[in-house]
């Protein structure tokens, strides 16, 4: 079983990605809007009707997800952080 995470609001990302999972401040601190922004697409599929109907089919919508790759090998999913981060910037 994976370990537990601790859940945070987006707004406090840039406070825990100084850290590493030890609990070990990061030298030197990182800057989440220095790291280089990257795209990623998943698609999330449902059943639209029941399993056994022939007619029923499949509906996958795109979900895109945002990162920052970081020097160092950091990469951070930052998808909720980004709509925070452009309203503050706004």
């Amino acid at each position: 079983m994976a370990p537990l995470v601790e859940a945070f609001h987006p707004a406090r990302l840039q406070q825990h990605v100084q850290y590493h999972p030890n609990g070990k401040a990061r030298k030197p601190p990182v800057d989440l809007k220095q790291c280089e922004l990257k795209e990623l697409i998943q698609y999330e599929c449902d059943l639209r009707g029941p399993k056994e109907n022939p007619r029923s089919r499949v509906v996958c919508e795109p979900l895109l997800r945002l990162f920052r790759q970081c020097a160092g090998g950091l990469t951070v999913e930052t998808t909720s952080w980004e709509d925070i981060h452009d309203r503050a910037v706004k």
